[in-house]
């Protein structure tokens, strides 16, 4: 049964969010208004908006319903009609504000679409351009209330990625393709309503801008130069190559380009490896361990001439009085940046720690975070030279010296740091443990009894610990080490081996994804995992494997399955819907929850608990409207259990639930979060009800949570 705590209830009162730091991440889309002092910020944590020239900035459409506050898809701000934007979120859905983002109403869907870029047409109010992965081109001339198709010209097979419009002459627009395209640029003479292939450019256009009645633009070969052309596109390109001054820094990958605001002659270049200035040499501060920041777009000041304007990835907003020379951020209030690992000292619950979760990136970014003072502020730990993404943080508690805490962290995607890494300075410094290629690894857990000498009961409380155990996407599903990481084992025994379908009908494998041990006695362990697919030439059967919850009594040397009363996928026998979150009760031996997701991962989850370690499991609760991947048992009381997750509904807050009575029933306590997912989830030590979430718009507190501010402790 799924009790709501009303809005207006003393349950939702009692609770409190705050944070949002640290400010910054990576900004998707910058737009100014023609006021100048307004600007606005797409980030994957949602709209933002500055009033006062970017000083300050204030999340917009926080919990409107239908649109949420994060994961919109792409943004257009109209020019024409000051107030209005355009937004489009992941589910092909357009909405549109007309008072700068306080109100949001929802016009239409491209169905089955993926949206890329929004388009407002200059000069006009209503005119607006749609660029699709899946579905091609779209236009509207009703400010987005209805769209036609606008195609014609383009070769079906091409995918088009994005569009450059011109400012002065909207008839102009540009297309590029993604790559390998034939043609590698198409244009439009018609405002984008029918389109005529481009060739001569030396390979496949990336980007582009108008300026002084040309039409520049850059090919994706290595060293390509800048190619320009009359903007009616009637002439040969002509080429001209890159000079930039001095010892400029070399760009890769290309973002953007920004032509001088007087002459039109180009002066910036957006890339990957930074901004390059074409006219003097600049070295903006937008680093990340010394490497420049990539450079998602540049903007020229609609008052001032002499001021840029600069979106970065991982960084957030800069911005240049004096015409690049120098470079100062603009982030406060601006809370782009998402965490799906967090973990705070154990004693010294100042200091907290955060894991990067940008998963798209492919540029180098913090990785980890720590802050001293509770999440105000923070600095970077020097891991992001070596991983990209944070899944997993623990902290030895047996250290009580905050500079000499070994701290363990994992993640990385299947290319990039992907591993096992170790800090003995509470975070600061990093070394990876091994050069053994784990894949990625999705979770961590440290025996509480595995120090030199543990008391006859209860966890250590002299260390270091010397046990641990690591989920892994690599052939080590499940790695054990009893040294404090100098070796690792292998501890996968028992899990399904990969199948392969007769007839090369692809296959089918299993992966665990989290880990939990019963604190009394460290030996027993139980994962979840879950299962997929891989398609061959023909279709591919019902899942076979076992999948869902594994058990080892004896320190993961073996594991079986434990899944009496788990829901199945149709069709088959042993295999269980996916678990991507466990946990076990700090005193009760054999009481275990688990997490299990619906079959097509759209429908929510629900929340099952056994009493005999996994052998019989009973549904508690269904979560319709979340996906719930953490599971955290109160220390402090051992019956209260929260479940967080992403948020599956319209609603604008992500998910935090919580249970007082171990499972049966839950309250809301996400009220006031302006977040849509909660991926990681920690308890301050000796702070009653005080509990630190990683979410997709920064790092938050709830404090206040109504069990203790009734009195129980």
């Amino acid at each position: 049964m799924l009790i709501l705590a009303a809005p207006g209830s003393d349950l939702a009162l009692a609770q409190t969010w705050s944070g949002g730091t640290p400010y910054g991440g990576t900004i998707n889309v910058l737009m100014q208004s023609q006021d100048a002092q307004t600007l606005f910020a797409g980030t994957d944590g949602g709209l933002f908006r500055s009033d006062d020239g970017g000083r300050h900035w204030a999340r917009k459409l926080t919990g409107t319903p239908g649109a949420g506050p994060g994961k919109f898809a792409a943004f257009a701000l109209s020019k024409a009609r000051p107030g209005r934007i355009y937004l489009a979120d992941y589910g092909g859905s357009i909405y549109r504000s007309d008072d700068n983002g306080e109100t949001v109403a929802h016009t239409t869907v491209l169905p089955e679409s993926f949206i890329l870029q929004l388009v407002a047409v200059p000069g006009s109010a209503d005119k607006l351009l749609a660029v699709t992965a899946n579905s091609g081109l779209w236009y509207s001339e009703d400010a987005g209330v209805s769209f036609s198709p606008v195609n014609a010209g383009i070769d079906p097979v091409v995918r088009i990625r994005k569009l450059i419009i011109s400012a002065h002459d909207p008839s102009k627009v540009m297309a590029f393709p993604a790559m390998n395209s034939i043609p590698p640029l198409y244009y439009s003479l018609t405002g984008g309503t029918g389109w005529i292939g481009s060739d001569g450019i030396g390979g496949v256009a990336i980007v582009g801008a108008f300026a002084d009645g040309m039409a520049y633009v850059i090919p994706d070969w290595p060293g390509g130069g800048i190619w320009w052309n009359s903007s009616n596109f009637s002439a040969p390109w002509m080429e001209t190559w890159w000079n930039p001054p001095g010892s400029a820094p070399a760009c890769t990958r290309p973002n953007t380009i920004l032509p001088n605001a007087v002459d039109g002659s180009l002066e910036w270049v957006g890339c990957r490896t930074g901004l390059v200035g074409l006219v003097e040499v600049v070295a903006p501060p937008m680093v990340i361990d010394g490497v420049p920041a990539s450079i998602r777009d540049i903007l020229h000041d609609h008052i001032d001439p002499t001021r840029l304007w600069a979106a970065a990835d991982h960084v957030g907003v800069y911005t240049s009085a004096d015409s690049g020379r120098s470079w100062i951020p603009r982030n406060t209030g601006l809370s782009g940046t998402g965490f799906r690992a967090v973990a705070v000292h154990p004693h010294h619950p100042q200091r907290i720690f955060a894991g990067y979760a940008d998963d798209s990136t492919t540029t180098t970014n913090p990785a980890l975070l720590l802050s001293d003072d509770g999440g105000t502020t923070w600095t970077a730990s020097d891991l992001g030279k070596l991983i990209w993404l944070t899944r997993a943080i623990v902290v030895d508690p047996t250290e009580p010296r905050i500079e000499a805490t070994p701290v363990y962290a994992g993640g990385g995607d299947n290319d990039i740091g992907a591993g096992i890494y170790k800090s003995l300075d509470g975070g600061r410094t990093w070394n990876r443990l091994s050069d053994q290629w784990t894949g990625m690894v999705r979770d961590l857990l440290l025996d509480p009894r595995s120090c030199a000498s543990p008391p006859a009961s209860g966890p250590c409380v002299q260390g270091p610990l010397r046990t641990f155990y690591a989920i892994t996407s690599g052939a080590m599903r499940v790695i054990r080490s009893d040294d404090a990481g100098a070796s690792l084992m292998d501890r996968s025994a028992g899990l399904p081996p990969q199948l392969n379908y007769e007839n090369n009908a692809g296959g089918e494998d299993v992966q665990p994804v989290a880990i939990a041990l019963e604190p009394a006695n460290p030996e027993r362990l139980y994962i979840g995992t879950y299962i997929r697919h891989w398609y061959g030439d023909g279709e591919a059967p019902a899942f076979r494997l076992a999948n869902g919850v594994f058990r080892s009594t004896d320190g993961g040397a073996s594991w079986h399955e434990a899944n009496t009363g788990l829901p199945r996928y149709p069709g088959s026998v042993d295999t269980a819907l996916n678990v991507y979150a466990i946990a076990t009760h700090p005193v009760a031996s054999g009481r275990v929850w688990a997490a299990v997701t619906e079959e097509n991962g759209n429908d929510g989850s629900r929340i099952f608990r056994s009493d005999d370690g996994g052998d019989h499991w009973t549904e508690q609760v269904a979560f319709p409207s979340c996906d719930i991947r953490r599971l955290l048992v109160d220390p402090l009381a051992t019956d209260s259990i929260y479940a967080t997750g992403r948020s599956l509904g319209s609603k604008g807050t992500g998910c935090v639930l919580r249970s007082n009575d171990g499972g049966a029933n839950w309250d809301r306590v996400d009220a006031g979060l302006p977040a849509t997912a909660v991926m990681a989830l920690a308890s301050v030590p000796g702070e009653p009800g005080h509990l630190v979430a990683g979410t997709n718009t920064g790092v938050w507190h709830l404090r206040g949570d109504p069990i203790f501010a009734n009195g129980f402790d």
